[in-house]
């Protein structure tokens, strides 16, 4: 799991990262996360989606977007908590 800042400075969520995705990142790339909620899991959560951005900032990685970061790690909690249920 990975830290997310807002622009502040303020921790928003922690978020899975790829190595490819963090390698990226320490190269001062920005990069884009696309979300969306699984086709099996529509019925039972909705159609959720989205996208923002992450850069790197000094040592923390920064989110262009903070409330679409949250609307990500609220659905990706609700899907763990639904395929923990099955």
């Amino acid at each position: 799991m990975t830290a997310i800042h807002d622009g502040d400075g303020n921790e928003i969520a922690d978020i899975d990262l790829s190595d490819k995705q963090r390698a990226l990142l320490e190269a001062d790339e920005e990069i884009v996360l696309i979300y969306h909620t699984p086709q099996t899991l529509r019925s039972l959560l909705g159609e959720q989606n989205g996208s923002f951005v992450l850069r790197k900032k000094l040592s923390q990685i920064i989110v262009n977007n903070a409330d679409r970061l949250r609307a990500f790690a609220d659905l990706q909690r609700a899907i763990r908590a639904v395929r923990e249920q099955h």
